[in-house]
């Protein structure tokens, strides 16, 4: 890939769900109210397969999604086909964004910004970000450093466990990262296993790159491409005070 797209597809896509718990999401009160404070339509960027994107139109909220995996769409289709939902969906890189309106609000949860790893992508998406904003309108990026990760460079551990819908199939998901603190990038190998009556049936092995900001780098480089009212906010509000090293940092500026 000549371009930084995680691709998620096969086992990736699949077993995405299993990354994260049930709602309500730490994450989803937060950018349910910032959507609904600035009003109009939001951009969901790397919507993924809906996790917060169709509880949102559930609830009333008009937000579009954008996403560079067709099979992750897919799913995001299917569960909304099920929730009698209907979405409006894009595939396309954040970093060659070109969609036929502006919004009021664009959000990128979860650290999803951090999978361009070359800063001149970064650069690109945030200025077409920008440029897909109405005026006065709302960008918030959710980032983080992983702290925890660095004190086990080279090990695999036990990131996920659980159960796949489609066959009721135990998956487990181990992952190994290497970090280079003066670059601020993170290699990361993951580990699918696909068990059945205790026989691993199916393994694949992924490797993935993304970058970490600190706070004034990333404000920075918002100022450098344009945006204005910037600033910078440490969790959602809601995380307990011995969880801060694992806390998002909540980037907001405006367009």
């Amino acid at each position: 890939m000549t371009k930084s797209d995680w691709d998620y597809r096969g086992l990736a896509a699949e077993c995405y769900d299993l990354w994260f718990p049930s709602e309500p999401f730490w994450d989803q009160e937060f950018f349910f109210e910032r959507i609904r404070e600035n009003q109009g339509i939001a951009l969901e960027v790397a919507s993924g397969t809906g996790r917060l994107l169709l509880p949102y139109l559930r609830d009333g909220l008009e937000v579009e999604g954008v996403d560079s995996s067709e099979e992750m769409l897919a799913i995001c289709r299917r569960k909304a086909e099920d929730a009698n939902l209907r979405p409006v969906l894009y595939r396309q890189l954040m970093q060659e964004l070109d969609l036929p309106r502006k919004y009021r609000t664009i959000f990128i949860p979860n650290g999803s910004f951090q999978i361009l790893a070359e800063r001149e992508e970064a650069f690109e998406a945030l200025s077409r970000f920008r440029c897909h904003l109405e005026p006065g309108g709302e960008l918030l990026i959710a980032v983080s450093v992983p702290w925890r990760d660095f004190p086990h460079q080279g090990q695999w551990r036990l990131r996920r466990s659980g159960t796949r819908p489609s066959d009721g199939a135990s998956v487990l998901i181990h992952e190994c990262t290497q970090s280079d603190l003066v670059e601020q990038v993170q290699d990361q190998w993951l580990r699918f296993e696909i068990f059945r009556d205790g026989e691993l049936v199916q393994s694949i092995l992924r490797t993935h790159r993304l970058r970490w900001y600190h706070k004034h780098e990333l404000s920075l480089m918002l100022e450098r491409v344009g945006f204005s009212e910037i600033s910078v906010r440490l969790g959602m509000g809601t995380e307990p005070p011995d969880a801060v090293h694992d806390t998002e940092l909540i980037f907001s500026a405006r367009s």
